[in-house]
């Protein structure tokens, strides 16, 4: 009956540490120190299942209208040559980007700095080419298999430059 009563009480006191260490867990937020990996815009389009949930860092351009409408694409893209509005052959391709998205972790100077850079000029970036390394979230909406949309949930935007574009018209040489 001894034994029997020691089995009882050590059981017990590891039900309770176990429960203690699964409450002390759960109250602690998880935090999202894992480094994110490194990728690219084409990258994320040709194989958004394999990087479905998963926080990663892109360097982008960043295209939009000023009101609505913005996105991701690959850094080349919108800097052709010439008049050209189509990629270069044997560049990544530009057909396609990711949706940027606000996220709840965003770090607010950094998407100042973004908004700083938007400000500068036209609205939009019909005048400027914007290119940035961007680091969040990346999801499949509604999911990967009939994605409407391919999108970022922006956490940090780093190294980020600004090239203005000469809008002036250029009068032919004689």
């Amino acid at each position: 009956m001894l034994a029997t009563f020691r089995e009882i009480a050590l059981s017990l006191l590891c039900v309770i540490w176990l429960y203690s260490f699964a409450l002390a867990s759960i109250a602690r937020p998880q935090t999202s120190s894992a480094k994110p990996i490194e990728t690219t815009i084409t990258e994320l389009v040709k194989s958004s299942t394999k990087f479905n949930g998963k926080r990663v860092r892109i360097f982008a351009s960043f295209p939009t209208d000023g009101i609505q409408r913005s996105w991701l694409m690959e850094p080349n893209c919108g800097l052709f040559d010439g008049i050209s509005k189509t990629p270069p052959p044997g560049k990544p391709q530009c057909a396609r980007g990711v949706v940027p998205t606000d996220s709840d972790k965003a770090d607010n100077d950094r998407s100042q700095s973004l908004d700083l850079a938007l400000a500068q000029g036209k609205r939009g970036t019909s005048d400027k080419h914007i290119t940035a390394e961007f680091t969040g979230r990346f999801r499949c909406v509604p999911s990967c298999s009939s994605a409407k949309r391919l999108t970022l949930e922006i956490e940090r935007v780093d190294k980020l430059d600004v090239v203005m574009n000469d809008m002036r018209p250029h009068l032919p040489s004689e």
